[in-house]
């Protein structure tokens, strides 16, 4: 009897290590894709503010939307100015 609660025992201590082992790497991967984030959006702030030294109500949306909101512009494509489109 006392060998089954040990290998009990033994079990829920691994299962419950191996989910917290899962949270904490989660978290950790989390916590370093919201500061990529952060650091993406801080950049492109900078750059869009350089020339005037201030960045305006689109450009700030122009920045935050592909971080923060990806889905918001997933309705319109957007091309870049120095690819012409086929058939022209």
């Amino acid at each position: 009897m006392l060998s089954i609660l040990l290998i009990v025992a033994v079990s829920v201590v691994f299962v419950s290590s191996s989910v917290f082992t899962n949270i904490a790497t989660a978290q950790t991967s989390k916590a370093a894709s919201d500061s990529k984030n952060y650091k993406d959006f801080q950049k492109c702030l900078s750059s869009a503010e350089a020339a005037k030294g201030y960045a305006t109500k689109q450009e700030i949306k122009g920045c935050y939307n592909p971080i923060y909101n990806p889905t918001a512009n997933s309705s319109t494509t957007t091309t870049p100015s120095n690819v012409v489109p086929p058939g022209q």
